[in-house]
């Protein structure tokens, strides 16, 4: 299929996050258009998980749309397909370094580069317990795992404590749970080994050079690469149906970002000039860039028109939302629109008022990815290089970046910006105009281009096959002028001259200051004389531009010099919005009331112990399991240490020595290893165990891996010192080789006379509690705090997973909310109104059928209530009483003292009439409720179980 003339008629799809695109290609001798296009819901949430479910609704309506049968009598599809995808969410990310501001900041990076959506970032120094981490790691279920830590050469603890946690909490990918999840290591070389022989019976673990060798050196891309590889040829795979997708095209299937850089490559040879492209989606902006000649791509995967828009909220604030919007729009209710566009991903605005909301957000969303992108892929120049770049022709007015020492470059050298996604390719030219020029604030003189199809992922697949057919369509179908934007840069003054602009067609002539707009619809043969001290980019001077598409000249000047003034502020009427009130069509969609049988599986965190049996009956609140011990500890010993690296043992030699073998528990002194190496570079080597533990694995090139063996009874141990040494009970401390508060494990010496050949050992691993000076004894004890494992449901165990989950089933009656906060819990209902609430027990769920406010949830924590059920919240009560905005809509680890569960969504909604009869009915019954809720791709939903 390398030739048009193959095929008659050909279907290309891009399976987006959110939605998928139908694209009907027609062939007529040799020449291709566009003969129809149909968007449909992507279909990857239950009940409708499989993407090809998606693709068969959007080909049925373009058969009707056409004209034109696509399928055979059997439905099988008669044409060409191609397709690209980002469906499954993206790509959902663990992310793992040694401390937040170092490793964890650049793998962080590093993931976002390489198109990450990051679940989250877990660190040595972060704040969450050991316990909860593993707990989070079980509930994500991540497609790939990030691992950094460590510059080469450096400690290597750390890194291994890491691997420790994870494989010990053992997440599962969200689809085809029994594969393996891929897992990177770009971090610490001398840590490779290690971190692999902890990990590989877990993970499909990948090794990289490390994104940071040294305190001052960063080394991202080869970890990015090995992202995307694992991206295209393991994790997209996994998304529902896509196995058997790959069946049905005619040519390999790429992800979408892939597919856009395609076409833009092709299209930025033909310009011959440096060039952005921005393509925003759903759930993510793809920001591409062509500058001298060097091709960049970063993902910025929580930043979205649809998931992630709430994500643009919290990283921006409201404030530069709303500068934005007209006056007269409420900060509240423009809260309350974006978050309910996050739990209804798929609504589309249908008033002016909502597109001038969504056209805010991307503005703003679309300023945080390009900033992204360029403190990703580029660096701001060093101060010793000024000199060079003043004979290199730069403006001495911008800041300088460089991708390589002899390539300096600034932003006014930047040609072109093509914007791509619905909010742009959906919009008028002036709408498209404003929005690119406020987010990306162009430097000199730039053309702006809409890509007005929306098919640019189309496009990059089948360039795969046929790139000049692509690149004709591309130029013809999609590619839209759509207006110039001359912004000056130098030291720009609110008020002060800034330029002299001259329309020679008509001979107009005006003079702009700082903090001015100028707008010129028709273009014109204009000319540009800035004052001194100010440039239109390199080689300052005048500048001419004739042209006939629209002209923004924007003096608010840039970077430091920039004057805080909206252009929908600025009266041009093309720019300004005259509506006055905000208007929301978005409706909470009717919920279900579900009556039968439900199956619920509670983990433990990790490894433990499993209290009930298959067939046991248990009810809400029952223990069923617990982690009585903290998490064993990884040992990692290497028999090469002692002999030096130099003489490194053979794989024969780690054979013979070995006096241990897996499974054995050894103790701390043990002899493990003995060889006697003969000639002239001959030596006798032995080695025994620092540690006490099981082997759980030797590795042939000589390390052993040892887990804790948790057999302490929590129980206080009393071990005489004084007696065995024959000294005085108040000199023992001298003798003591731990001091009180010390980890001591077992068999671990506590005291000893060498002389004598007395060696006093701890009998049990623990802490060290008491040293008694008049008794000559000491106490270890370890402090065991349970983690029990409960049930939050009525209901019989069908099926556990030994030592780690359990599946309970039951009957009742189901209802799932839109969102929720907070973990899981159970009590029983109480239904009521905001005057009765002081009257609501403790430890009840509280049912309200009327919308809720922050002084509602006050007042439910000074009653101390176990969960709420509402309709819904103001969003700016919500976040005035947890203190974070809602972000990317992944809950449930939330620290409030109940669970809550929201049925309709933010804002002032009521609580729909099915939801409303089943609680009042089911006052005082008992309830289990569960907050967390993932709202991307393998979608998790808050729900309430009545039993």
């Amino acid at each position: 299929m390398s030739r048009l003339e193959n095929f008659k008629n050909l279907l290309v799809t891009d399976i987006g996050s959110t939605t998928t695109k139908a694209l009907f290609i027609g062939n007529q001798n040799g020449t291709l258009s566009f003969a129809g296009s149909i968007e449909v819901p992507t279909t990857v949430e239950k009940p409708e998980e499989d993407v090809k479910i998606g693709i068969r609704k959007a080909v049925k309506l373009l058969e009707e749309q056409t004209g034109t049968l696509l399928t055979d009598s059997s439905g099988k599809l008669n044409v060409p397909y191609l397709t690209t995808s980002s469906a499954g969410g993206g790509l959902q990310m663990l992310v793992f370094g040694l401390t937040s501001v170092e490793t964890g900041r650049v793998a962080e990076m590093t993931a976002y580069g390489a198109g990450g959506v990051v679940l989250r970032t877990m660190t040595i120094d972060d704040e969450m317990p050991k316990v909860e981490k593993m707990r989070l790691m079980r509930d994500l279920h991540p497609d790939l795992i990030l691992m950094a830590g460590g510059t080469d050469q450096g400690a290597i603890a750390g890194v291994v404590h890491l691997a420790e946690i994870l494989t010990l909490a053992n997440p599962q990918p969200k689809f085809r749970q029994n594969l393996k999840i891929p897992l990177v290591f770009c971090g610490n070389i001398d840590a490779r080994n290690f971190v692999t022989n902890v990990l590989e019976d877990t993970f499909d673990v990948h090794i990289v050079e490390n994104i940071r060798p040294s305190t001052t050196e960063f080394n991202l891309e080869p970890a990015k690469e090995k992202v995307h590889q694992l991206f295209m040829d393991n994790v997209m795979e996994r998304a529902p149906g896509y196995s058997e997708l790959r069946n049905m095209v005619a040519a390999d299937i790429i992800p979408t970002p892939a597919g856009v850089e395609n076409i833009l490559r092709l299209y930025g040879d033909t310009l011959k000039e440096n060039v952005v492209m921005m393509d925003m989606g759903g759930a993510t902006t793809d920001i591409f860039s062509n500058i001298i000649g060097s091709y960049h791509r970063t993902v910025s995967a929580n930043i979205g028109m649809s998931y992630s828009i709430s994500n643009i909220l919290s990283q921006t604030g409201i404030t530069n939302i709303m500068k934005h919007l007209p006056a007269s729009f409420k900060e509240t209710e423009v809260r309350d629109y974006v978050a309910n566009k996050t739990l209804y991903p798929v609504y589309v605005p249908d008033s002016p008022e909502e597109i001038l909301v969504e056209q805010a957000f991307a503005i703003e969303g679309a300023s945080i990815a390009w900033k992204q992108h360029l403190k990703t892929n580029f660096r701001t120049v060093r101060l010793g290089f000024l000199d060079r770049l003043k004979k290199s022709g730069i403006c001495k007015f911008e800041q300088q970046f460089f991708m390589h020492t002899e390539k300096p470059f600034c932003l006014s050298d930047i040609g072109v910006i093509v914007g791509a996604g619905g909010v742009i390719s959906h919009t008028d030219r002036n709408a498209a105009m404003r929005i690119m020029t406020e987010a990306f604030r162009p430097h000199g003189i730039t053309k702006l281009i809409v890509d007005r199809n929306f098919r640019s992922a189309h496009l990059g697949v089948l360039a795969t096959i046929s790139p000049e057919a692509a690149l004709d369509l591309f130029l013809r179908e999609c590619v839209e002028e759509i207006g110039w934007v001359v912004a000056p840069v130098g030291k720009i003054k609110l008020g002060k001259k800034v330029l002299r602009v001259k329309n020679l067609r008509n001979g107009d002539s005006r003079e702009l200051a700082g903090g001015e707009f100028l707008f010129l619809e028709s273009g014109g043969d204009i000319e540009l004389i800035p004052e001194e001290g100010i440039a239109l980019g390199r080689n300052s001077g005048k500048k001419k531009l004739v042209t006939e598409l629209p002209v923004l000249v924007d003096c608010r000047g840039r970077e430091d010099s920039f004057i805080e003034s909206a252009l929908s502020h600025s009266g041009i009427p093309e720019f300004t919005s005259k509506m006055t009130q905000f208007y929301s069509g978005i409706t909470p969609q009717p919920g279900k009331v579900i009556t039968g049988e439900y199956e619920i599986e509670y983990k433990l965190p990790y490894e433990g112990s499993i209290f009930v049996s298959v067939g046991d009956s248990v009810e809400s609140g029952d223990i069923i399991g617990e982690n009585r011990f903290a998490p064993p500890r990884i040992y990692i010993l290497d028999l090469n240490r002692t002999p030096g690296y130099d003489r490194h043992l053979t794989v024969q030699e780690v054979l013979d020595g070995l006096l241990v073998g897996v499974g054995d528990i050894i103790s701390t002194g043990q002899p493990i290893y003995k060889i006697t190496r003969h000639g002239i570079a001959g030596f006798n080597y032995r080695y025994s165990s620092p540690v006490r533990g099981r082997i759980i694995k030797i590795e042939k090139t000589g390390l052993i891996i040892l887990r804790e063996v948790q057999d302490y009874d929590g129980e206080p141990h009393e071990v005489d010192i004084a007696g065995p040494l024959g000294i005085k009970p108040r000199h023992i401390r001298g003798h003591l080789k731990y001091r009180v508060d010390s980890f001591v494990g077992a068999d671990f010496t506590l005291a000893h006379d060498i002389r004598k050949g007395i060696f006093i050992k701890s009998p049990t691993s623990g802490i060290l509690k008491k040293v008694d000076t008049r008794k000559g004894t000491i106490t270890i004890q370890y402090d065991i705090k349970p983690i029990p494992l409960k049930a939050y449901i009525k209901g019989t165990i069908s099926r556990i997973s030994e030592n780690y989950a359990v599946l309970i089933k039951g009957i009742g009656t189901t209802i799932q909310g839109k969102i929720g906060f907070g973990d899981k819990t159970y009590g029983r209902i109480c239904v009521c109104n905001k005057a009765d609430i002081e009257k609501i027990p403790e430890k009840s769920i509280l049912v309200s059928k009327a919308p809720i406010n922050q002084d509602f949830l006050r007042r439910a924590v000074q009653i101390g209530v176990s969960g709420i059920i509402a309709p819904s919240i103001p969003n700016a009560d919500w976040v005035q009483f947890y203190g974070e905005e809602l972000g990317v809509a992944l809950t449930g680890d939330e620290n409030i003292p109940f669970t809550l569960i929201l049925t309709e969504g933010f804002g002032n909604f009521p609580m729909n009439e099915s939801f409303w009869k089943l609680l009042e009915t089911s006052n005082g019954k008992i309830a289990s409720l569960s907050g967390r809720t993932q709202i991307r791709a393998g979608v998790t939903r808050p729900y309430v179980i009545i039993t």
